[in-house]
């Protein structure tokens, strides 16, 4: 083992969160006395430990935010006393060399270090997309640079042993430099629109893999019970139907074709978005791709991404979490919130803080490639019902911007956007118009329908396309639509006495045209009145 090692995450250049106590870690000789040190020409600080075991973690107390920091990190081997004398003779004979030291230390140094805040950007594609496919990418690419937002990416690993050759993974980076084109669009544009409004460096940690079920993102342990127990169960089940020998040749095969710039080359077309024409080409042609089995190689398998990816970052502090997720978990829809809910305890357990936790409900679409949108509308209720009932998080809509042929929304500058002004608000307290309208409450009377909305200020566009009304489980006709201050006023032909149902962009494609004053969404709703 190396003398001493830090944490990938702690290199130059870094960020390291404000105000909370700064965790520092990594590996060394077990006995050795690790000393670390935080300072700049305002402040200097130091921790020491001696661990019994190969790893190791130093705690420096809370700091404000700043820059200019340079972290030092230092490992003593501890001398016995049948050695004491024989080190003490080279400490002498090394004493302009080695003043103050005593014999096998290490140094490791980091500059350039800043102190404000670290966001986690988690989930599936459309939290990794990359910036170069966004639609906004011609522009962004030529903003004036900010050197207080600073980017790391996660790097991508499987399981144990796999080894993937990308760029701009494992590097923190700035605006411009390596690794900027191939990071979250939706987490830079975050950090692009809260940092001048909070005036502090500002980290982003992309950690996210396109196709991934929430399920691969917590430890196995959380689906234990039912009804998550229902991904343990179809991991053992797919695991059963192969040997551990071919499981091995089979997934190797099919990752060296997913890892290859072959496959690469012909994927990337897809993410700056194609026809359906084009889409339909591509399945016949790559029918015959090899694909990674459901098992101990796939991204899939409970807690697999955890423990690759999240896991060894923890317990690095963090402001909070922003999640955009779900696509994946639309076959077992009904379970969504429970599914989600576990990953945010878990996550706030392992971290020992309730961080804020900011997620993205699905976008409208219809179909791209082999996917369809079936059960996103249940996906979305049960986004929305974590929304109302876990504390400290938030959900943002957009669904105003889906694309029928097309998962991944193009608009991430705008996701991102709508993030940071959810976070001015409710992390930040920033007195301003942060959320999406929602339904506040219905009343009717006769053929009149009275929908009133909360952060509905400045309320406008044509909600006509995204209602519906049921009654007796017949379509009615909606004769005229008014919206005025914070209401929306139906006028709904031939109304039986008998309860009817209010359904607004309440499917798994429907497009949204009507914002507040921030220029958001009426989220989705449904209710009898």
């Amino acid at each position: 083992m190396n003398p001493l090692t830090l944490n990938p995450i702690f290199q130059s250049g870094m960020v390291l969160q404000r105000d909370k106590p700064i965790l520092i870690f990594g590996t060394a000789p077990a006995g050795c006395r690790i000393t670390v040190r935080l300072f700049s020409k305002d402040t200097d600080c130091t921790a020491s430990v001696t661990p019994d075991r190969d790893t190791w973690q130093c705690t420096l107390p809370p700091h404000r935010a700043g820059e200019h920091f340079t972290l030092s990190a230092s490992c003593y081997e501890q001398m016995t006393d049948s050695t004491a004398c024989s080190k003490a003779e080279q400490k002498t004979t090394d004493s302009n060399s080695q003043k103050g030291k005593t014999a096998g230390c290490t140094d490791i140094l980091l500059t350039d270090i800043s102190i404000g805040d670290i966001w986690l950007a988690c989930g599936q594609s459309n939290m990794e997309f990359f910036l170069r496919y966004d639609a906004d990418w011609e522009t962004v690419k030529n903003y004036e640079k900010n050197p207080h937002i600073h980017m790391y990416n996660v790097p991508q690993l499987a399981f144990p042993g796999h080894s993937k050759n990308t760029t701009g993974y494992g590097k923190w980076f700035c605006e411009g430099e390596t690794g900027f084109e191939t990071f979250s669009a939706p987490g830079y544009s975050f950090a692009r629109n809260i940092q001048p409004h909070i005036g502090v460096p500002v980290g982003i940690i992309g950690c996210s893999w396109g196709g991934t079920t929430a399920s691969a993102w917590l430890d196995e342990s959380c689906l234990e019970k039912e009804p998550l127990s229902i991904y343990l169960k179809e991991y053992k089940e797919a695991v059963a139907q192969y040997s551990p020998e071919e499981m091995t040749r089979i997934s190797l095969e099919a990752w060296a074709f997913e890892d290859s710039a072959e496959h690469t080359r012909d994927f990337m077309p897809l993410l700056y978005g194609r026809d359906r024409k084009w889409q339909e080409d591509y399945m016949k042609e790559h029918a015959s791709d090899p694909i990674i089995p459901m098992g101990p190689y796939s991204i899939n398998r409970p807690g697999g991404l955890y423990h690759q990816m999240l896991e060894p970052l923890i317990p690095f502090s963090i402001k909070g979490v922003l999640w955009y997720q779900g696509e994946s978990d639309a076959c077992h829809a009904e379970m969504y919130d429970q599914l989600l809910t576990s990953l945010i305890s878990f996550w706030r357990k392992k971290w020992h803080d309730d961080f804020p936790f900011l997620f993205v409900q699905l976008a409208p679409f219809g179909v791209w490639l082999e996917c369809d949108s079936s059960h996103y509308t249940e996906v979305r209720a049960r986004q929305e019902l974590v929304s109302q009932t876990i504390p400290n998080t938030g959900m943002i809509s957009i669904m105003d911007i889906g694309s029928y042929y097309d998962i991944h929304p193009k608009q991430k500058m705008e996701v991102g956007r709508r993030l940071a002004l959810l976070a001015r608000g409710k992390v930040y307290r920033e007195d301003i118009l942060c959320e999406s309208p929602a339904l506040s409450h219905a009343k009717r009377k006769g053929d009149t329908i009275t929908l009133t909305l909360s952060h509905a200020a400045g309320l406008h566009g044509d909600p006509l396309p995204s209602f519906v009304i049921l009654q007796d489980g017949q379509e009615c006709l909606i004769d005229h639509i008014m919206v005025q201050d914070h209401q929306i006023i139906l006028q709904v032909k031939a109304l039986s006495p008998s309860p009817c149902t209010v359904q607004f962009a309440w499917a798994d494609f429907v497009e949204v045209h009507i914002w507040n004053e921030a220029g958001l969404p009426v989220r989705p709703f449904c209710c009898e009145v």
